[in-house]
């Protein structure tokens, strides 16, 4: 009997020695790991299928409403009140979430790893809620009646929408959109720091993303009022938003921004 009780004893030793606790600390690490990479993934869909929702909604196709469609029709305030809205809860939610001050302070909340991923997930909420919530209002500004005019404007709109995809995988797509900050500590690799590259349309313009996003909400063959002025928003909110955001990329590069602001244009090759 006694020899029973103390191999129990050793047993009981044994599976409170430092090493299982160390690989229990290790599986929970890994759980956590493996569900900040789920979570980044469902980020990156709703990001995904917001923009889809967004190009289609500006370009006028296929919805049950877009910036175009016929409504009944508000009163111009209702009109003006909801539209500002929709605007603002795009322009604000991008800005705000972008500035380092705020980053700085989310961190004290959340695992670095996810920061990225929760900023796509509520840019995707805010786009698809400015979208959703536009009341479209207006005659119609212009159209194109010949389909070659038509089908030329639909293929300069989907280069721009092509050329913004295209431009996410020259700086790293997936570092872009909030995966790869998770998937590398999943595979034991540190998260990691924010690089500056210059490649592909980066030769060009400094921000690619933005020009293939001009292009798009402007290339259109039928415009009304409302896809007037969602577009000239939706612009003025890019420049606007690009004036603070190499702000803060002079201070994070410093002299190497600097410099390729002298040599590369900003949204428009050799223009601006």
């Amino acid at each position: 009997m006694k020899t029973v009780q103390a191999a129990i004893t050793v047993n009981i030793k044994a599976t409170n020695t430092p090493s299982n606790d160390i690989d229990k600390g290790r599986l929970m690490a890994s759980m956590k790991n493996t569900g900040r990479f789920i979570y980044s993934l469902v980020c990156y869909g709703a990001g995904v299928a917001s923009l889809i929702y967004f190009i289609l909604f500006v370009n006028d196709l296929w919805l049950p409403q877009t910036v175009n469609s016929i409504v009944p029709s508000s009163s111009l305030a209702h009109v003006i009140i909801i539209n500002t809205l929709a605007l603002l809860l795009f322009g604000v939610q991008h800005s705000v979430m972008a500035r380092p001050a705020f980053k700085r302070w989310f961190a004290g909340f959340i695992d670095p790893s996810v920061e990225r991923a929760n900023y796509v997930l509520a840019t995707a909420l805010a786009i698809s809620g400015m979208c959703y919530i536009w009341i479209p209002f207006g005659p119609i500004v212009w159209q194109i009646e010949s389909d070659m005019g038509i089908s030329l404007l639909r293929g300069i709109a989907f280069f721009g929408w092509g050329f913004l995809f295209l431009a996410t995988f020259m700086i790293n797509h997936f570092e872009l959109f909030g995966l790869r900050q998770t998937f590398d500590p999943m595979q034991g690799k540190p998260v990691p720091d924010a690089t500056f590259k210059m490649s592909g349309f980066y030769k060009i313009v400094r921000h690619p993303i933005q020009t293939g996003v001009l292009i798009g909400v402007w290339a259109v063959p039928l415009s009304t009022a409302s896809h007037l002025v969602f577009a000239a928003g939706i612009s003025a909110y890019i420049f606007v938003g690009l004036y603070f955001e190499e702000k803060d990329l002079i201070k994070e590069f410093g002299d190497t921004y600097l410099d390729y602001m002298q040599r590369v244009k900003r949204v428009i090759p050799f223009i601006y």
